[in-house]
């Protein structure tokens, strides 16, 4: 299933992750963002942490969050693209 993503892909000496936009509602509900964060990860193959589209509050792995920290959202790379998910109706019984 390919989903439509904003997205910053970081490339640092030290790091390589991805940040990808999302509805404020899903950074909310811990649960649901670490299922997306565990998803994405497999998409992206690297540590994906989730940004609030509107308030900017981030949800990922603490190491990337605090690198992230010296950023404005604006000073990130963000790029639309899409990435490839696998369907969740396509689980096997």
């Amino acid at each position: 299933m390919r989903l439509p993503v904003v997205h910053a892909l970081i490339h640092d000496s030290d790091v390589r992750f991805a940040v990808v936009s999302v509805k404020e509602a899903t950074i909310a509900d811990p649960d649901t963002a670490g299922k997306l964060v565990e998803t994405l990860q497999t998409a992206y193959q690297c540590p994906v942490v989730l940004m609030g589209e509107a308030n900017h509050r981030l949800f990922g792995r603490q190491d990337l969050v605090d690198f992230l920290d010296q950023y404005t959202p604006d000073q990130l790379p963000w790029q639309e693209g899409a990435v490839d998910i696998p369907d969740p109706t396509d689980q096997p019984e």
